[in-house]
């Protein structure tokens, strides 16, 4: 090898590792910037019902996304307290908040099922004969497959108290913004 093609091969190499950097610094952008927290941001709020606060109300923030149907985050979920206060979560994604964009909101009162001890015991001694049956002769059948089971075999009782305009017809819409604690307040009515 002559000095000249060493000398090429040196800017060659020099050359390829500046390329590698430049590729990095862009991909740890790109990274920085379209996953993570980033694309979620904190939104709390209060909600009042005829001018009430409304307790133990749970909320669904579901993203809208585009118009072909291709949303930009999961949807986030949260609870409101005696005085009608909630933030959001999204446990899909393990972060606080909601995602970045416009999103559909419903705001329902039902209640989760509740078992007496009794439904439980019964339900669960049910499965695990359907699981020696079925060849499973160490059936583990635990709480929430009992409480999967129960949901099918007794339907929920609870009444939904809130108009069908806040939660399975929802009028509600609410843009959660980037960089800042989005404030989400709704004012519902019983018309």
């Amino acid at each position: 090898m002559n000095v000249s093609s060493s000398s090429v091969a040196v800017r060659i190499r020099h050359a390829v590792s500046q390329g590698m950097v430049v590729i990095f610094g862009c991909l740890m952008v790109m990274l920085i910037s379209g996953c993570g927290s980033e694309a979620y941001a904190p939104v709390s709020g209060i909600v009042n019902f005829d001018g009430q606060p409304l307790a133990d109300a749970k909320l669904i923030f579901e993203p809208i996304g585009d118009s072909t149907g291709n949303s930009s985050g999961k949807p986030s979920y949260g609870k409101t307290d005696s005085s009608g206060q909630f933030s959001l979560r999204c446990p899909q994604e393990d972060v606080e908040g909601a995602a970045v964009g416009q999103h559909r909101v419903r705001i329902v009162t039902t209640k989760a099922q509740e078992y007496s001890e009794k439904q439980m015991t019964q339900a669960k001694q049910r499965l695990e004969k359907q699981e020696v049956a079925n060849g499973n002769e160490n059936p583990n059948v635990t709480d929430e497959m009992v409480k999967a089971y129960l949901s099918d075999a007794i339907p929920n009782m609870s009444k939904e108290t809130l108009p069908a305009k806040y939660n399975l017809r929802t009028e509600l819409k609410f843009t959660v913004e980037s960089g800042k604690e989005n404030v989400a307040n709704f004012d519902l009515e019983g018309r």
